[in-house]
């Protein structure tokens, strides 16, 4: 049980629901490159975790974003293939970092009342501030697209939001294959 609601949590990651306002996606490409020759890939080091923390680095969520990216190629018309027949190589990483939100709230009183045509605190009003602070996590999802030969860097598309709750597998299923559909929205770059 312990292990399926830590699980839940790891999905939190991904809870990036297109449809909220702290979602953002941010794109990066070499205007360089042609991507007009790209029809095959191939994952890039396959075996090596997608990052350090525990959330993110487990079977469930690997395979999950694997999936997810897959298909979206798949439905652009890439073929997956063997490392040395690739036209380009994919990779992901994830990360969850803590921030801090502080919100400081202004309440000032008069004797007849508050509001906005009584806020003067110099004229027998007395002013109040109360400061108040909450922890939240922060996800991010990294799909980066190399070239085989020099295996550099060609496009990277980062999506954030901020984590909320957990639901159930098809639901965390379902909230990933979104995230990577709108990361990946623009690949390839059109000129």
């Amino acid at each position: 049980m312990k292990q399926f609601l830590h699980v839940g949590f790891i999905a939190c990651l991904f809870a990036i629901c297109v449809s909220c306002s702290t979602f953002s996606v941010n794109t990066d490409y070499n205007p360089a490159y042609d991507f007009t020759n790209l029809k095959t890939y191939a994952w890039l080091d396959n075996d090596k975790a997608p990052g350090s923390d525990a959330r993110i680095n487990n079977d469930l969520v690997i395979d999950r974003v694997q999936t997810a990216v897959e298909s979206n190629l798949a439905a652009r018309g890439y073929v997956k293939t063997s490392s040395a027949a690739a036209d380009f190589m994919v990779s992901w990483l994830g990360a969850i970092d803590k921030k801090l939100q502080m919100q400081s709230i202004d309440n000032f009183y008069r004797p007849y009342g508050y509001g906005a045509l009584s806020r003067d605190p110099f004229r027998g009003g007395s002013a109040m501030r109360t400061t108040t602070s909450s922890e939240y996590e922060v996800g991010t999802l990294i799909i980066d697209i190399l070239d085989p030969a020099g295996r550099k860097l060609i496009w990277r598309g980062t999506g954030k939001d901020r984590l909320r709750g957990s639901g159930n597998p098809e639901e965390i299923t379902k909230r990933i294959n979104e995230a990577v559909s709108a990361i990946m929205k623009d690949f390839p770059p059109v000129k």
